[in-house]
């Protein structure tokens, strides 16, 4: 069975759009949608996330923590090789630390992203070129396009990231791709909400960054 199957003609921004609000510094927006795959030989599902972080601080001194992911990534168990604010037109591979989640990834792997363009204090953008799908026993490939956008208003730094992934595969239905997507688009949920954005707020006001 193919993944042209029992596909869907979504809009633009998809269906099943939810939005919510677990802080005062946090908003969550995410959709899942069926895209076509780039040849036109079958269809994929499409997830975005899209996240909005307010810190108290100038956008100068945040942004000394927020290009190095591995500050605020790494209790979760990400590992970069690299800061990535340094690193325009390079790859940097991220990896994740065995035991430290419950992702199951196989040993070894590490997927690769694309540093596009850095503005420094002002933005980051990454691609994910595809890659195979974690789950060995599942035949397919996904990737990314991430941007991460700053700046300051109100005399506070305003963080909005955009990410959007899409899963592909000539053999899993789209209901199993669906099932891809929405599984990587809870658990990116949570973990930016208990993880990475506590982490990120605890980083900026552990480095000797001061208050406005």
């Amino acid at each position: 069975m193919t993944a042209t199957a029992d596909r869907k003609d979504d809009g633009p921004v998809g269906s099943g759009v939810v939005m919510s609000n677990p802080s005062p510094n946090m908003l969550f927006k995410t959709y899942l949608a069926d895209r076509p795959e780039p040849t036109g030989r079958s269809w994929g599902a499409e997830v975005s996330f899209d996240v909005t972080i307010t810190l108290d601080h100038p956008v100068r001194k945040v942004w000394q923590v927020f290009k190095d992911f591995n500050r605020w990534q790494s209790r979760f168990g990400y590992e970069y090789d690299g800061v990535i604010g340094d690193k325009e037109d390079e790859f940097v591979y991220l990896s994740n630390r065995s035991g430290a989640n419950d992702l199951k990834w196989q040993e070894g792997l590490r997927f690769k992203y694309i540093v596009r363009k850095i503005v420094p204090e002002r933005l980051i953008y990454l691609d994910n070129p595809p890659a195979p799908i974690e789950d060995p026993a599942k035949d397919g490939v996904w990737e990314g396009h991430n941007l991460f956008m700053l700046y300051e208003e109100g005399q506070k730094t305003k963080i909005v990231i955009f990410m959007e992934h899409t899963w592909y595969s000539q053999t899993m239905s789209l209901a199993e791709l669906r099932s891809e997507a929405k599984g990587t688009m809870e658990g990116g949920v949570a973990f930016w909400r208990d993880y990475f954005i506590p982490d990120l707020i605890t980083a900026v006001e552990s480095h000797g960054v001061p208050r406005i």
